[in-house]
């Protein structure tokens, strides 16, 4: 058992060496470190921690929800538009798509089998350029 966790932390190592985790860590403090990035993104999260809680609630306010649903759809729109941002999601889909063909490495070495995900989509775009969600 020791030899798995010796070659996992070697796996982590490497991930973490690697060029997409790299990149994808200076997206990250780029981003954080942009103001407007960084406010709005804390915006954002703080209404959607206030729409979970409204939602556990028994009998929660459908008007305030639908307040904070939209501006929650607001900034969501505004960091889109806030290029840092692009670059942080952009980095870290590269990132977990190479998670996501280690997985699959691993899997068909443990099985013997490598199974697609449900109609071959992995989620994300860059590995197929995104025709499966344009319909």
């Amino acid at each position: 058992m020791d030899q798995v966790f010796l070659k996992t932390r070697e796996l982590g190592q490497a991930l973490v060496e690697s060029e997409i985790y790299k990149t994808m860590k200076a997206a990250e403090d780029k981003a954080m470190a942009n103001t407007d990035a960084a406010e709005t993104m804390s915006k954002y999260m703080e209404i959607r921690g206030e729409l979970q809680k409204m939602l556990s609630e028994a009998e929660p306010d459908a008007n305030k929800m639908q307040a904070l649903s939209d501006e929650m759809d607001a900034l969501h729109e505004k960091l889109q538009n806030i290029e840092d941002i692009v670059n942080l999601t952009k980095a870290r889909e590269e990132f977990n798509n190479l998670i996501g063909q280690v997985n699959q490495v691993l899997q068909f070495i443990v099985t013997g089998r490598l199974d697609e995900p449900e109609g071959g989509c992995t989620g994300s775009c860059s590995s197929c350029g995104g025709s499966c969600h344009l319909n």
